[in-house]
């Protein structure tokens, strides 16, 4: 299979079926506990700081582990990673039904998103591989579970809280979880041609036989295959390493420890110096771009409302702001996908275009505190942070070498992870530095404006050296 080329493999529309609801439970199982937030507070006795921590801690820690997931997929295969994990998940949050404090609760939360954390990576691994230059396309759908997740998800929660209270929810909770199960048991690599060609002339029994035993036999080459890719570049680094630090006596034997070189091993993979070296860009341009640009989506999502009641809103009034939003990035994804499915290879300029358009949102904020007026510039913000997150998905295969994606994917959601843990407590900097929510927003416009202008410019220098060799062989 060329690399970055589509499949024909029908399986890939289970795939993205599967990403779609592994989107769907996650964020939405953030806003679903956030329907339990003042219940929290009243039964475990504690403040809205430390629930406001809890809350997030599982889509945090799910994105902070996904390099670690990403280390265990390649070792062990993404289909039994993820199953596990996805089976773990559940059991660990089950554990926030017996708790009867906020440590244990949170101990329950971090392990229910660490062991999450592989189907967040392995779904976007494998739709990549499935979809190829379609991944823009196929990762924007998929995101769109997000949304509508945001809209079940803590409607049932609110009914199961009514019913069986706080526990009882978070056990009706537990129950989502196991279908990552299930859902992680959909990640299969695509299926080579060959393959899918000698299944064909097999019949009666032996046909169902001997396609298993070919499926099974292709997923352990593809994942034979990548071990030995990674084992090579970890051993050839580790060996580097101890050529230069270590240098050995004569007829003194090298005492092998398999620990140490576990960690060497892990660590090497975890930040690989040939992934540096061949995608700078990726290290020094696009990473800090995505960082000012998730720095201002995660402070609009969680401080939207309280802006409108800053600003004279009654509180009824307020809560439509946020859901507003979620309109607008419904329309954005939409358009996204018009966009890409006819012209994939914009996808850098959509995340330009939707960086300029949620940096004029946030900067028009301030301008007007009339309810119409900032229901506007929520639909456009949302129109623009929605839309500049798929898109900049969209964006790292069409930038990164193929062997080099699931590690860039693993770095960025690990940097999206640290980024929502922080979020909250950098906004209450800003605001008690400032005094105002405004100015808060004001600076997260600001944040937007120099990431649009700074790939912007980026896209253009591109554009000019691409251009030159042709002008120049003209």
């Amino acid at each position: 299979m060329e690399e970055g080329s589509e499949t024909t493999d029908k399986w890939r529309y289970v795939v993205a079926l599967g990403k779609f609801f592994v989107h769907l439970i996650f964020p939405g199982m953030t806003k679903a506990l956030s329907v339990l937030v003042p219940a929290m507070v009243f039964q475990l006795q504690v403040d809205y700081t430390t629930v406001g921590f809890l809350v997030p801690m599982q889509y945090g820690v799910l994105y902070v582990a996904c390099p670690l997931s990403n280390y265990l997929a390649t070792k062990f295969g993404h289909r039994c990673v993820s199953s596990i994990g996805g089976f773990l998940s559940g059991v660990s949050m089950m554990g926030a039904f017996f708790s009867q404090s906020a440590m244990t609760i949170g101990i329950s939360f971090f392990f229910t998103g660490l062991f999450s954390s592989p189907l967040r990576q392995s779904s976007t691994v494998m739709l990549r591989e499935h979809f190829g230059e379609k991944y823009g396309v196929a990762i924007t759908f998929t995101q769109m579970g997000g949304l509508l997740g945001g809209v079940i998800l803590p409607y049932v929660t609110a009914l199961c809280l009514d019913a069986y209270g706080m526990r009882g929810a978070m056990l009706c909770l537990s129950g989502i979880f196991f279908y990552h199960a299930a859902i992680g048991a959909t990640f299969r690599a695509p299926r080579s041609p060959t393959v899918r060609n000698n299944t064909r002339h097999v019949g009666g029994e032996e046909d169902i036989e001997g396609s298993t035993l070919l499926q099974g036999q292709e997923d352990e080459i593809y994942l034979r295959e990548n071990n030995l890719r990674h084992d090579d570049e970890s051993i050839s680094t580790y060996d580097n390493s101890r050529d230069e630090c270590w240098i050995p006596k004569d007829g003194e034997a090298q005492k092998s420890n398999p620990t140490r070189n576990l960690m060497v091993e892990f660590l090497t993979w975890i930040l690989p110096m040939d992934f540096m070296r061949e995608e700078r860009i990726f290290i020094f341009l696009f990473i800090p771009c995505y960082i000012l640009d998730d720095i201002s989506f995660a402070i609009w999502i969680i401080f939207s409302p309280s802006y409108g009641v800053s600003v004279g809103l009654d509180e009824k009034e307020a809560v439509y702001l946020p859901i507003v939003g979620s309109l607008g990035g419904f329309v954005g994804r939409l358009v996204l996908i018009g966009i890409l499915y006819k012209h994939p290879h914009l996808t850098p300029h959509a995340f330009s275009v939707n960086a300029a358009v949620s940096s004029i949102a946030m900067l028009a904020h301030p301008l007007s505190s009339s309810l119409v007026h900032l229901l506007i510039c929520s639909f456009f913000a949302g129109f623009g942070f929605y839309g500049l997150v798929s898109s900049f998905y969209a964006t790292l295969p069409l930038r990164l070498k193929n062997d080099n994606f699931p590690i860039a994917s693993s770095i960025i959601f690990l940097t999206s992870g640290v980024i929502l843990l922080l979020s909250g407590t950098l906004a209450g900097l800003f605001y008690e530095h400032f005094g105002s929510f405004k100015t808060v927003f004001i600076a997260m416009g600001v944040f937007s404006m120099i990431s649009c202008v700074v790939f912007s410019s980026y896209l253009f220098v591109d554009a000019m050296l691409k251009r030159r060799p042709s002008t120049e062989i003209g």
